[in-house]
């Protein structure tokens, strides 16, 4: 089985359980591991440590005339910020790029670079507002960009390298149990070092709503 959108190589969790990069009897199950490992990441801190390889446009509902809260978006590149402006369903106005912020400013969120933009502000002096609408109920925003992070934190990997090894060691387990993904037979939640490292991360404890 290959390795889909994993936050480690099949080497690295190799070297981190202490097996010869060269054997290669158990690569299935390591990548299993590394697999289940990173997709149980997703799901415990809400969001996705990869890039998209292409743009894609997703829809928002708007809140704020200013503030819109999306996606974690890794590039500016291919980013394409549009809203309907009379409730037809189609997002006829194009936001330029000097009209609006993303933020985080920097891409530092509690003093850790490397955050993916997750809020575009439009400017209080400039010509746009985000709709509003007591009467309808469509999202009004439409954005395209190339979604998650654009690289892998470091304590991301690590946070990998120790739950793959725990759904790697459970080939051996009673019943032939070899983990499952999504709060299964490996909790995120039941390994302290993997909490502490995962919860920067977390979506809502990152937006302030946890």
């Amino acid at each position: 089985m290959a390795i889909v959108n994993g936050y480690i190589t099949q080497n690295d969790l190799k070297t981190f359980v202490g097996i010869p990069t060269g054997d290669s009897v158990d690569d299935d199950l390591l990548d299993n591991a590394i697999n289940g490992a990173s997709r149980q990441i997703d799901a415990f801190c809400g969001r996705k440590f990869y890039a998209d390889a292409n743009a894609t446009s997703r829809e928002y509902f708007t809140r704020d005339y200013y503030r819109l809260y999306v996606d974690d978006i890794s590039t500016t590149t291919g980013l394409v910020i549009k809203y309907d402006d009379n409730d037809d369903g189609t997002y006829e106005t194009t936001v330029p790029d000097t009209e609006y912020k993303l933020l985080p400013l920097n891409g530092v969120v509690d003093g850790i670079e490397g955050s993916p933009f997750y809020i575009i502000q439009l400017l209080s002096d400039g010509e746009y507002e985000w709709p509003r609408s007591v009467t309808s109920n469509r999202p009004y925003a439409e954005v395209t960009a190339k979604w998650g992070y654009a690289a892998t934190p470091e304590p991301i990997k690590y946070a990998c390298k120790m739950l793959a090894s725990e759904l790697f060691a459970m080939r051996n387990a009673p019943l032939g149990v070899a983990g499952v993904g999504d709060f299964g037979v490996v909790n995120v939640q039941q390994n302290r070092e993997v909490t502490r490292l995962l919860l920067p991360f977390r979506k809502g404890s990152v937006l302030g709503v946890a």
